[in-house]
């Protein structure tokens, strides 16, 4: 991603960035990156974070032209502050457009762009981008006549407000030391709280074998269980970030990471925290144990979707 500072505010700047959090390989022009890039425990990513004041009143096309000279690094992803990042302080919206493909500009909250940019390498991210496109265009929520004025609420929602609106909004922090590669060649269940081992096996029990199924039907096996405990304590944040997605054609996947966290482990019916992959992109929730057996195929055959879950 490459995002690029075009307003004057300093401190619309540096909300922009706190929320942003301090990501794996972000880094300004020049500079090396927060993560090491090459290094076996981290995917590559880079982002390019730029305050240089000549780009101060860009456009997204001034933007397109100067990536569009010979030898320059083309981003997947562009983002700009612009006049309504200044002007809507509860969701400090970015200009954004995907130029890997010839998509229209839309609008984005810094912490859904920062979760995007956690899964950008997954394939199904690309339709992520395309419902970001039709849900928050650039274009106006309603054809002005001449004498009205354009404020925020001429706009359409910028793709990230729920998250925004959180009490507890996610943001990505740099684990304590370095956390392996988690591949996503089936669906995962990352342990992240080590505190009650009797817990941990009463959850995969459920999970395996809920109420009311098969019992000689045994729902592990559409997942990959991480008991590692490098993850204890990591963030769903931090977790996202070491995904890397290794299907094999035809593979089913549901395209979420599962965690048992502290509540996943202590709370009845052991509500197993949920972190979508492609839809709602970190915009977590919870879902029983003894519903995951469900909730994994039928997303994973598009029967159901994350909303009707969440």
């Amino acid at each position: 991603m490459l995002l690029i500072r075009t307003g004057d505010d300093d401190d619309v700047w540096d909300d922009v960035l706190s929320r942003m959090g301090e990501l794996p390989g972000m880094r300004g022009p020049g500079q090396a990156s927060v993560s090491d890039a090459g290094s076996e425990t981290s995917l590559p990513r880079r982002l390019i974070v730029t305050s240089d004041p000549a780009w101060r009143g860009a456009s997204d096309r001034d933007v397109a032209a100067a990536l569009g000279q010979p030898g320059v690094w083309v981003p997947d992803v562009v983002l700009l502050t612009d006049d309504r990042t200044e002007d809507n302080p509860q969701d400090r919206p970015l200009l954004a457009y995907d130029s890997r493909e010839d998509f229209d500009a839309f609008w984005i909250t810094p912490r859904q762009a920062a979760m995007t940019y956690l899964a950008l390498h997954h394939p199904c991210v690309s339709w992520a981008i395309i419902r970001f496109v039709d849900q928050a265009p650039t274009d106006l929520a309603y054809e002005l006549e001449e004498e009205d004025e354009v404020d925020e609420d001429c706009f359409y929602e910028p793709m990230g407000a729920k998250m925004e609106a959180l009490d507890n909004p996610p943001r990505y922090t740099r684990p304590a030391r370095a956390l392996p590669l988690l591949d996503h060649k089936w669906d995962l269940l990352v342990r992240t709280d080590f505190t009650d081992d009797a817990a941990w096996a009463a959850l995969l029990e459920t999970v395996s074998r809920p109420a009311h199924t098969d019992p000689t039907e045994n729902f592990l096996d559409q997942l990959t269980v991480v008991n590692d405990p490098a993850f204890a304590g990591a963030t769903p944040e931090q977790v996202l970030a070491q995904v890397r997605h290794t299907p094999d054609k035809g593979d089913l996947v549901a395209d979420v990471v599962l965690i048992a966290d502290s509540a996943a482990l202590n709370e009845p019916g052991g509500p197993v925290l949920a972190v979508p992959l492609a839809d709602d992109i970190g915009l977590t929730f919870r879902v029983a144990a003894s519903s995951v057996g469900v909730m994994l195929p039928n997303l994973g055959l598009s029967n159901m979707d994350i909303s009707d879950w969440r």
